[in-house]
């Protein structure tokens, strides 16, 4: 067990077993946390990059006619404040391409260039490699299983809001 585990298996040891969401709230939130990290070095080492930069590239690059700032950062789930600095150190890259839109010339379309292209078809094979370590030993069914109790999790949340 690395130190990682050791600090998750730790930090459980004070949550009661009858605390059930709140235990698995922790793990769950530790996991991404720990994925993310590995995640983050993996970007870093190999191509010396960020994940926001991956992450702007990676939907780009699913879709192809491009994406407006707004768009970019509703499919990322952040700010558009978040994506525009991040554009536009890509687009100086020479990585993506910044158009006005034809409807309203204030707002900027987003897609790859053929450098952008090359270089995410690289990371994505890598980022995929990476995810397949990190899950091996997971069986389809178990994968299947977990998906289908985050779904139910997601429809308890979204319940909430309404």
């Amino acid at each position: 067990m690395n130190d990682d585990s050791n600090i998750i298996a730790t930090r459980l040891q004070f949550i009661p077993r009858d605390k059930a969401g709140m235990r698995l709230w922790l793990k769950l939130s530790s996991m991404v946390q720990l994925i993310e990290t590995r995640i983050r070095k993996h970007l870093t080492d190999q191509y010396e990059t960020t994940l926001p930069r991956f992450e702007v590239l990676s939907a780009l690059e699913r879709v192809p006619e491009g994406l407006t700032m707004v768009e970019l950062s509703r499919w990322l789930m952040v700010t558009k404040g978040n994506i525009t600095g991040i554009a536009e150190r890509l687009s100086e890259d020479n990585l993506i391409e910044r158009n006005p839109t034809p409807s309203d010339l204030r707002t900027f379309c987003l897609t790859l260039t053929p450098k952008g292209h090359k270089l995410i078809t690289k990371m994505l094979e890598s980022y995929e490699k990476l995810l397949e370590d990190m899950f091996e030993g997971i069986t389809i069914e178990e994968t299947d299983n977990l998906s289908g109790l985050l779904s139910r999790l997601k429809d308890n949340v979204d319940n909430l809001e309404q």
